[in-house]
């Protein structure tokens, strides 16, 4: 079993290594620490110190979340928590990239670069594809509103997109804005 906490309720309950303690006493393999308490939700910076607090009090693995963002935050968490494992959260939507990022630059060795727009493009309608035979056209065109912003996060001029991605109801518009997307950007 493994156990995935948060630092604490609010900053007055701020209990993750006693709960940590807890848990590993009842049996809990390893131990996952998000570094922010219920009430930040994802506002606020995650609080890594709070994590090597956890990593100081249990014999467990414990798993480092919160604000690893790309290869480099992933070095810096790693080296402040003290963490065996890192959990990468939000950072991987639009980006299932991160994780080779991740481990490349974890195990010393030169961080890839993102792919073209249009292989990043050609994964965003992989995704699509695979929740609209999960969960139906209607479902999965809005999630692809949300999934097509997030593929298309730090891509320059891409504004038009965003915008469009709004409106997105059937297959034809998603394959549309797809292929806008490849002719124009880059």
């Amino acid at each position: 079993m493994t156990v995935k906490m948060r630092k604490g309720w609010d900053k007055g309950s701020v209990n993750c290594a006693e709960l940590a303690q807890a848990v590993e006493a009842a049996g809990a393999a390893a131990v996952c620490v998000h570094g922010r308490t219920k009430t930040m939700l994802y506002s606020g910076t995650a609080d890594w110190d709070c994590i090597r607090a956890v990593r100081e009090a249990v014999k467990i693995p414990v798993v480092a979340n919160g604000d690893i963002f790309d290869a480099e935050a992933a070095l810096r968490c790693e080296k402040r928590t003290g963490a065996e494992l890192l959990m990468i959260g939000r950072s991987a939507f639009g980006n299932p990239w991160v994780f080779a990022q991740v481990q490349a630059a974890l195990d010393g060795r030169e961080i890839p670069a993102l792919p073209p727009l249009s292989e990043r493009m050609d994964t965003a309608m992989r995704q699509f594809e695979l929740a609209r035979e999960d969960k139906g056209e209607h479902i999965a065109c809005l999630e692809a509103r949300k999934h097509l912003a997030w593929y298309l996060r730090g891509v320059p001029y891409s504004g038009y997109y965003k915008e469009k991605i709004s409106s997105i109801s059937t297959v034809e518009d998603v394959q549309r804005l797809a292929a806008g997307i490849r002719r124009d950007l880059r």
